[in-house]
């Protein structure tokens, strides 16, 4: 049986600076469909979803809700007719709890005060949905003693709190681990199972096989193709994707390593590690690799003296450091990319010249002038190396894509002439493309003499790109493996046996 339209978009087009973002899109949603909108960064994905949810107004096209013509001047106008947006970006209100920021802006009332025994019990049943991981989060607890993970999913309840015809989801996954995903994957099956319309957008290509129905491709603000997820494959649509055939998403690896680089013994910052060494060489990509939580971002930040620790020794080139603070370490080569580009990474307001030279402007400095001329010469120099797009370097770095905000972040920090560089989540929220380009150039980068410190979420990313991978579980190194034994199920396994011998012991 033809599943009936719920949503459909007729030639929408927009501008923005005279550069056309859409240009005359056309697409359909099914009730009950579950639709992947894919395409790079800058593709019309979000602009696309954003005219649907009344974020922007369309210069031209018409959206047709249950056959009949739309026009939404406001989020708000969208959400009483029951479209929903889960935005990548979290927008909650830190200082209320989880229960006010699930009903804000429709909060149940009685005897004109809020009422608090309804809202807890309705935030339950919410949350209720995802599993065990809702199940933790108390509808009474601040949004802020959450973390990063718990806040996506109450961002994702607040949208399921209204009585949504239509859904639209904007990597949602991109903060949750495999066991939350798996959860989130269940409800947004039962909200589909229950007639909701839900748009997708994800550069994760499993993630679109395993739970779409339809995928939708863009390219420079067009639809290029829309076939059914069971007739096609990855390879299909990355190629429509870029226009190209990609080719392999990942590298040759090194085939032998040289000298050590970096070594960590016995490093501790209690609660979050204890114990922790490994060493780096030039030439190999080496892979932090473990859950969420384990402990690899806490490790990368005390190395590269972000974070403080309580114990443990760091050479580097054999020679001890006294590393006391970031600056410390990055005057010794020593560098950190952070996993959130947006709130630690980089100035959004900021130009593309001054976030380059942010890192060591007293490098561009004379009597207290920066030099314009050596500031733009080296923005240029590694804009060019990491082929990052944009109009103009006097440009705001915010209105860059996520994969050339990403490439320039990365930028700044080989302008500081890095020896070892730790990089967590180096391609999360970036699309297929701009992975690509990013793990080529760390190949470059590692045969150049950089030892490089990985750390992804994504395990076929960690599998795929580095050499070797220290396994980290509960803060500790329980394993490592290389060659032919770096595999994903060699990996689960090794943190399984682990697990399993601490409950032992207990």
């Amino acid at each position: 049986m033809e599943r009936e339209v719920i949503l459909s978009t007729e030639n929408i087009q927009k501008r923005f600076a005279g550069t056309y973002a859409l240009k005359g899109v056309s697409v359909t949603l099914k009730k009950g469909e579950i639709h992947a909108l894919v395409g790079e960064n800058g593709a019309g994905k979000s602009t696309l979803m954003n005219i649907i949810s009344g974020v922007f107004q369309a210069d031209a096209g018409t959206i047709y809700l249950n056959d009949a013509p739309v026009h939404f001047r406001n989020p708000n106008d969208a959400q009483l007719s029951g479209i929903g947006f889960v935005h990548q970006e979290l927008a909650l209100c830190q200082d209320l709890t989880v229960g006010n920021n699930i009903f804000i802006g429709h909060l149940p009332m009685k005897r004109g005060m809020v009422d608090n025994e309804c809202l807890n019990r309705e935030s339950r049943k919410i949350l209720d949905q995802f599993g065990e991981s809702g199940k933790s989060i108390d509808p009474q607890a601040l949004v802020s003693s959450l973390r990063v993970a718990q806040q996506q999913m109450v961002e994702i309840a607040k949208a399921l709190s209204s009585q949504c015809r239509v859904l639209i989801f904007d990597e949602p996954t991109s903060s949750l681990n495999e066991e939350e995903a798996s959860g989130l994957f269940t409800v947004i099956k039962k909200l589909a199972a229950s007639g909701i319309g839900i748009f997708y957008i994800s550069h994760k290509m499993e993630e679109i096989f395993h739970i779409c129905d339809t995928i939708t491709i863009m390219r420079d603000g067009s639809v290029i193709n829309t076939v059914p997820v069971k007739e096609t494959n990855a390879e299909f649509v990355v190629s429509n994707m870029v226009g190209k055939e990609l080719g392999n998403l990942y590298p040759e690896k090194s085939k032998e390593r040289g000298e050590e680089i970096l070594r960590v013994e016995n490093l501790t910052g209690s609660p979050h590690f204890s114990n922790v060494s490994f060493s780096t060489y030039k030439g190999e990509i080496l892979g932090l690799c473990g859950l969420v939580g384990a402990g690899r971002t806490e490790i990368a930040r005390a190395v590269c003296g972000i974070d403080k620790r309580q114990s443990g020794d760091i050479y580097l080139e054999g020679k001890k450091l006294q590393i006391r603070c970031c600056r410390d370490a990055a005057d010794a080569g020593i560098c950190y990319l952070t996993e959130d580009r947006k709130k630690d990474g980089l100035f959004l307001e900021m130009s593309l010249i001054e976030n380059m030279i942010a890192p060591q402007i007293s490098a561009f400095s004379s009597n207290g002038f920066v030099s314009d001329k050596k500031a733009q010469q080296t923005t240029e120099q590694y804009r060019k190396l990491m082929n990052v797009k944009y109009s103009s370097a006097a440009q705001h770095i915010g209105s860059l894509s996520g994969g050339n905000q990403q490439k320039l972040m990365l930028a700044k920090l080989l302008a500081m002439k890095p020896k070892v560089l730790f990089l967590d989540e180096p391609t999360r929220g970036i699309d297929v493309g701009a992975k690509a380009e990013i793990h080529q150039m760390l190949r470059k980068l590692s045969r150049e003499g950089i030892s490089i410190v990985v750390i992804s979420s994504e395990m076929p990313e960690t599998v795929g790109v580095c050499d070797r991978v220290v396994v980290i579980n509960v803060g500790k190194v329980v394993g490592e493996l290389s060659g032919e034994k770096l595999t994903q199920a060699n990996i689960v396994s090794t943190i399984s046996e682990f697990s399993e011998k601490e409950k032992t012991y207990e």
